[in-house]
This record gives structure tokens, C-alpha cells and sequence, in this order.
């Protein structure tokens, strides 16, 4: 266990706990942004510079996508239903949890030492756990597909914790799948928040019909007047 990877374990967890917790979409990327560049380095030893770039390059270019999409239509999020505090708590129990199963896991990845195994899979766990929420119980889509990112991040941090770091390959597949979530969740923002725009500014009226002339009760009072 060294200092760079405590720090890197802080950064991760406290990344995802703004990303569910904050209700400013930006900052909600933001958190997202920083726990997705920071999770490749949640491993001992560390990745090789190559593909530790792809999935820097990969999270960036997710978070940049489904933000490009959304900041013409909407800059909320509908938050945490508890606040970040509660967040923060069960952030916490899940990164004990995953730091006690440490002892269990001991020489399943011989490079790394036991606090290096605890840090690991107690980053991995809290991922998990703050992922749950917004994925199962999503109070809009942007919530569901930063949920949906936290799992994904966090099944390959307690990966990295249970069998080593991942190989070359499988950090470009994980690359590959955080760039495709991106792409799924922005094209779900682009069409509900959009929609959702279309009906608070006015959107189609339907007391119109396809003529232009007015249906239902206004075109009865029309009616009434000329008589």
C-alpha cells in the first residue's frame, strides 16, 4: 500500500459520490469524469502507459458526449433521494466491507500486497454500491446511465482487486465498453430530455388540429359566437 494509491482510492469514491449525489448536471459529469480517469489507476501494479491512455481518452470521451448532448436541453439532475451525506455513508460501509475481504483474496494477485488488495477492493465496492441506486431506481435517465457507468467501473475495480491488473486487452475492451455506454446514454438524454423540452416550451398543441383550426372547446365557443 502506498500513498498514491490511497489517494487514488479517495479520488475514485469521492468522484462517484458527487456524480450521484449532485443535482448540477455538470458537476454530476464532473464527479463522474474524475472517478472514471482515476479508477484505471486503482490497481497494483499499475497498467501499462498504452492502455492506461485508452480508458483515460474512453471516460473523457463518454462524459464529453452524453454532456455535449444534454447542455442545449437541460443542466439538472434530479439528485440523490438522501443527500450526499447518506451517500457518503454508504460509500464508506461498502469500502470497509470490500477493505475486510481483503485477507481472503491474499495471494490471488501475487504482485500486489494485502493493503494494496484491501484499497483496491474496498474503492471497487463503494463503486458498486453508489452504482445500485441511479441504476434500479433512476429518477431520470441521466441518473440511470451514471449508475449504469459506476458498475461498470466498479465490477472491473474489484476485478483488478480479485485477479490481478488486466491485461492490455481487456482494458481496451473496457475502453471499448465505456465509450459504448456513453454513446447508449447519450442518445437516451438526447430523446427524453428533448421531448421533455418540446412540452415545457410549448410543443405540439393539441387543441390544434392539422388545418390550423381550433378544435374541442375553443372551436365550440367560436361557434356559439357566430350564432
Amino acid at each position: 500500500m502506498t500513498p498514491v494509491l490511497v489517494a487514488t482510492a479517495v479520488t475514485v469514491v469521492a468522484g462517484a459520490i458527487v456524480a450521484v449525489s449532485s443535482r448540477e448536471a455538470r458537476i454530476a459529469l464532473l464527479g463522474l469524469a474524475i472517478s472514471l480517469v482515476t479508477a484505471p489507476l486503482l490497481a497494483d501494479p499499475r497498467p501499462d502507459p498504452l492502455p492506461l491512455a485508452a480508458r483515460v481518452v474512453a471516460a473523457i470521451l463518454a462524459v464529453e458526449l452524453v454532456w455535449i448532448t444534454i447542455r442545449s436541453t437541460t443542466t439538472r439532475t434530479r439528485g440523490s433521494l438522501v443527500g450526499w451525506p447518506v451517500e457518503a455513508l454508504a460509500a464508506a460501509a461498502a469500502f470497509v466491507v470490500g477493505f475486510g475481504t481483503s485477507s481472503a483474496l491474499v495471494g490471488a494477485a501475487p504482485a500486489a500486497d494485502e493493503g494494496s488488495i484491501a484499497l483496491i477492493l474496498g474503492g471497487g465496492a463503494a463503486l458498486l454500491v453508489l452504482g445500485i441506486t441511479p441504476t434500479f431506481v433512476p429518477r431520470d435517465v441521466l441518473r440511470l446511465g451514471i449508475g449504469a457507468t459506476l458498475l461498470l467501473t466498479g465490477a472491473t475495480i474489484v476485478r483488478a482487486g480479485v485477479d490481478g491488473t488486466p491485461s492490455p486487452l481487456e482494458q481496451l475492451v473496457t475502453a471499448g465498453l465505456t465509450v459504448a455506454l456513453g454513446v447508449a446514454v447519450a442518445a437516451a438524454c438526447a430523446n427524453t430530455f428533448a421531448a421533455r423540452s418540446d412540452l415545457e416550451i410549448g410543443g405540439p398543441r393539441p387543441l390544434e388540429t392539422r388545418t390550423g383550426r381550433p378544435a374541442g372547446r375553443q372551436a365550440h365557443q367560436r361557434s356559439d359566437d357566430r350564432t
